[in-house]
C-alpha cells in the first residue's frame, strides 16, 4: 500500500485527509506535527510515495524553505504537495492554494500514484476500514456499527462490536481515548457516508480569524454538500445541520458582502470545485443583496432573509447535479434522456420539498419558507412557470431574478470561459420575459445596482 507523510498540528484536519486518502486511494498517512519531527522520520523511512504540507507550517518556521530544499536535494524521489499559498520554488511537487480543498488534494494523489477515476470509484478494501478515533468524537452518532480489534497471531485480527449503529456516542468512546487507541474500525462499505458524516467538522474551521474568502467559500460547499447528503437521506434538519446550515450561511453573507465586484466573487466560484448547486446559491444571494440595496423597501433583514433561502432553495438537487454533472440548469436535467424518472420528480417538485423542509429549521426566519417555495414562480412549489404572474411576494420575485441572471452567468462562464457580462443586453433579455411591472421595478433595481 502507498505511504504519505503529513505534516500538519491541525488534529482535526489531519484525520479528514488520513481518511479521505485512505478512503479514495488506498494511502496509509503517517502524521507528523513539525518539520523536526519529518525530518527525523525521513531519515529512518524514505520511502514514502508523497509529503504533504500546509503553506503555514513552512512559512512560520524560520527553516521552513530549507527544509524544502533539503527533501528536493537529498529525496527528489518524492513528490512534495504544499495545501495553502505558497510562493517558494517547488522542482517537483503541486502546490494547492486552498488547503481545505480536499477533492483537489485526492486528484494530485491519484496524479501520483497513476490511480485513474474509474479505479478510485472501485477501489478495493479490506472488510473493516479504519477510522482515527478523533473523527468519531466529531458525530454524535454513528450511522453504522463500530468496532475494536485485537492482534492475533501471524499479523491476524479479531474485531468486536463495541457500538450499535444509531447508538449516541457521547462518553461511550473514552475508555479507548484514554488507553491512547488511535483507530477504531466499521464496515468498509460504509466509509464513504462515515466521511460525509464526519467531514463536518471543517466547518468548525470557519470559527478561525485568519480564513482568506476562498477558503470559506472551500468549506462552505463542502458543508452545503454535507447538509444536502443528510437531508436527502432523512428528510429533515437535525440540530447538528442546523448549526452547520447556520455557520455556512453566515459565511457565504461575509463574502458576498466583502467582495467589491461580481467579477472577483464569479472568478472565486469558478476556481472552486465546488457544484453547480453551489455557485449558483452564492451568485444568487450577491445579485440579490445587490437589488436589495437599490429597491425602496428593500432590509438588511431581507437580505439576511434571502441568503438563508438560497442555501436551501436548491438543497434537493444537490445529489442530482452530481449525477448529472454535465446539466447547467433545472429544466437541462429535466430534457436529458438518461434522467431516471424518480430524478425528473424531484427536480420539479424540489422547490415544495424545500419550503416544506425548513419549516422545520429552529428560528426559520419569517417568510423563508414561503421564498423557497415560490423560486420557480409557482404558488404551490411544484413545476416552473411560463407566464410569470403576480400572485407571488415582491421578495420572491427578488430571488427570482436574482436566480435568472445567476443561471445566465454560469451558463455564459461554462468550461472556464471569461465572464463578457453585459448588463444592459442582460436587462433587456430579462424586460422581454419578465413583462409585468413589479418584476421591471426590480430589473431597475438591477440595472441601477453596481454588479
Amino acid at each position: 500500500m502507498s505511504q504519505a507523510l503529513l505534516i500538519s498540528d491541525n488534529e482535526v484536519v489531519n484525520s479528514l485527509y488520513e481518511v479521505n486518502l485512505k478512503a479514495y486511494v488506498a494511502m496509509n498517512v503517517s502524521i507528523k506535527k513539525n518539520l523536526s519531527g519529518a525530518m527525523e522520520l525521513l531519515g529512518h523511512a524514505p520511502n514514502f510515495d508523497a509529503i504533504i504540507c500546509f503553506s503555514e507550517t513552512i512559512n512560520n518556521h524560520k527553516k521552513g524553505d530549507h527544509f524544502i530544499s533539503q527533501i528536493q536535494d537529498k529525496l527528489p524521489h518524492i513528490p512534495i504537495i504544499i495545501l495553502g499559498q505558497f510562493e517558494g520554488e517547488l522542482k517537483n511537487g503541486i502546490s494547492i492554494k486552498n488547503k481545505y480543498d480536499i477533492k483537489t488534494l485526492l486528484q494530485s494523489m491519484a496524479k501520483i500514484l497513476e490511480i485513474s477515476a474509474k479505479e478510485m470509484a472501485s477501489m478495493s478494501m479490506p472488510k473493516f476500514f479504519p477510522i482515527p478515533l478523533k473523527l468519531f468524537m466529531q458525530i454524535d452518532r454513528g450511522h453504522c456499527d463500530i468496532y475494536f480489534r485485537n492482534a492475533k497471531d501471524n499479523f491476524e485480527y479479531e474485531y468486536f462490536k463495541i457500538l450499535e449503529k444509531d447508538t449516541p456516542i457521547g462518553d461511550s468512546l473514552q475508555k479507548y481515548v484514554s488507553e491512547g487507541v488511535e483507530h477504531l474500525y466499521i464496515d468498509a462499505n460504509e466509509r464513504l457516508r462515515f466521511i460525509n458524516q464526519a467531514s463536518k467538522a471543517i466547518v468548525g474551521e470557519l470559527n478561525r480569524s485568519d480564513l482568506s474568502d476562498e477558503e470559506k467559500v472551500e468549506i462552505t460547499s463542502q458543508g452545503m454538500g454535507i447538509v444536502a447528503e443528510e437531508i436527502f437521506d432523512s428528510e429533515e434538519i437535525s440540530a447538528e445541520m442546523a448549526a452547520i446550515s447556520k455557520a455556512c450561511i453566515e459565511s457565504i453573507s461575509e463574502v458576498v458582502n466583502a467582495v467589491p465586484k461580481a467579477r472577483k466573487l464569479l472568478a472565486m466560484l469558478l476556481e472552486n470545485q465546488a457544484d453547480y448547486c453551489y455557485k449558483h446559491s452564492v451568485l444568487g444571494t450577491y445579485i440579490a443583496g445587490q437589488i436589495i440595496d437599490h429597491i425602496s423597501w428593500g432590509s438588511t433583514e431581507q437580505k439576511e432573509k434571502v441568503a438563508f433561502s438560497f442555501f436551501f432553495h436548491d438543497i434537493y438537487l444537490v445529489p442530482i447535479y452530481k449525477k448529472y454533472p454535465s446539466a447547467v440548469s433545472e429544466e437541462d436535467i429535466l430534457f436529458q434522456p438518461e434522467v431516471s424518472d424518480e430524478d425528473k420528480k424531484i427536480v420539479l417538485e424540489h422547490a415544495y420539498k424545500a419550503g416544506l423542509l425548513v419549516k422545520s429549521f429552529p428560528r426559520c426566519p419569517m417568510g423563508a419558507d414561503m421564498l423557497i417555495t415560490q423560486h420557480h414562480a409557482m404558488v404551490g412549489g411544484k413545476g416552473f412557470a411560463v407566464n410569470y404572474k403576480d400572485d407571488i411576494s415582491p421578495l420572491s420575485k427578488v430571488m427570482i431574478i436574482a436566480e435568472e441572471i445567476g443561471t445566465q452567468i454560469l451558463i455564459d462562464t461554462k468550461d472556464g470561459q471569461k465572464l463578457n457580462f453585459d448588463k444592459k443586453r442582460m436587462c433587456a433579455q430579462l424586460r422581454e420575459k419578465f413583462v409585468n411591472h413589479t418584476y421591471r421595478k426590480i430589473i431597475d433595481a438591477f440595472e441601477a445596482s453596481k454588479l
